[in-house]
Formats: structure tokens, sequence, C-alpha cells
């Protein structure tokens, strides 16, 4: 149970860390950009949520690509191997790729809720 909330405490810790950081991103171009408006920095956290939406959900789908290749998976099974090990190794891949997605669907869902906002208070 310790070791599920030490997990789960962590990818809160990287989705707040990476949505802070894509904000400060946004931010700084605005200020290069010089950005007088709200509604300019509302599109600009849109946009950077909404891409790291979609590099997570291609992240899964490049994984389920190479999962589906037969001769990936052929390959695999000529080493020394047990199933057990081909198992783990397998699951273990699938639930990074999963948690990556998760960060980066969170991360995204964030920085639109932050435009929204911006959206609804400033304009």
């Amino acid at each position: 149970m310790e070791k599920t909330s030490v997990q789960i405490l962590r990818l809160v810790g990287t989705i707040v860390g990476l949505t802070v950081g894509s904000a400060l991103i946004v931010l700084l171009m605005g200020y290069f950009m010089q950005w007088d408006k709200p509604v300019q920095y509302s599109n600009g956290f849109f946009w950077a949520g909404a891409i790291l939406i979609v590099i997570g959900i291609l992240s899964v789908a490049g994984g389920f690509v190479q999962r589906a290749n037969f001769n990936m998976v052929y390959a695999e099974s000529a080493g020394q191997a047990n199933l057990a090990e081909r198992a783990q190794r397998t699951v273990s891949e699938v639930t990074q790729r999963y948690g990556t997605l998760t960060m980066l669907v969170a991360s995204g869902i964030l920085l639109i809720a932050i435009s929204v906002a911006i959206g609804e208070t400033l304009v």
C-alpha cells in the first residue's frame, strides 16, 4: 500500500512539475512575443495542453504498433528468457507507456483548465 501511495505522489509531483514547466514556457513565449491581451495567453495555454495530450496519445499508439508486430514478438521469443520473464517485460513496457499517457494527458488537461480560467476571469 505504501509503495502505491509513493508512486501516486511521485506521479502527481511529475504532473505538477510538467504543468508548471509548460506554463513557464508559455509565459516566456508571451513575454518575448509581446502578448498584451489575456486571450493570447489563454490560447497559448490551450495549445500547449492540446500538444501535450496529442503527444501522450501518440506515445501509446506507437507502442501498440510495436506490441502488435508479429516479427517483434517472435524476435523476443528467440532469446534465453522464459515465458514469465518476457510477459513481465511486456507488462512493464505497457505500464510505462500508459504512465506517460496519464502524465501528459493530466498535464494537458491542467493547462487547458488554466486556459479556461484565464478566459473566464480576465476577458
